[in-house]
């Protein structure tokens, strides 16, 4: 058992820049900044899949959400994980 915190990562993996990390202390933090990131990034909510399923391997690596847009892989992403180097 891990003494960590758990924080809340979210990922932006936008072709056309470098993988971006903001890490937050509360869920729904994360969870907001994760879809106005996934809004503004596709062009609008429409471009946005908000239904993206997780599958059991994501789960496991800790992903709480997946919200994939466009045709070429980009995504926005939300982790959870612990200080300190603790594993979800």
């Amino acid at each position: 058992m891990s003494n960590g915190a758990d924080i809340w990562i979210v990922l932006v993996e936008e072709r056309h820049a470098d993988v971006q990390a903001i890490p937050f202390s509360r869920a729904a933090d994360a969870v907001a900044t994760a879809q106005r990131e996934a809004t503004e990034n596709a062009g609008g909510p429409g471009d946005v899949k908000w239904d993206a399923e997780l599958n059991q391997d994501m789960r496991d690596g800790g992903w709480v959400l997946y919200l994939p847009y466009g045709t070429e892989g980009d995504c926005v992403r939300v982790i959870r994980r612990q200080m300190d180097g603790g594993q979800p």
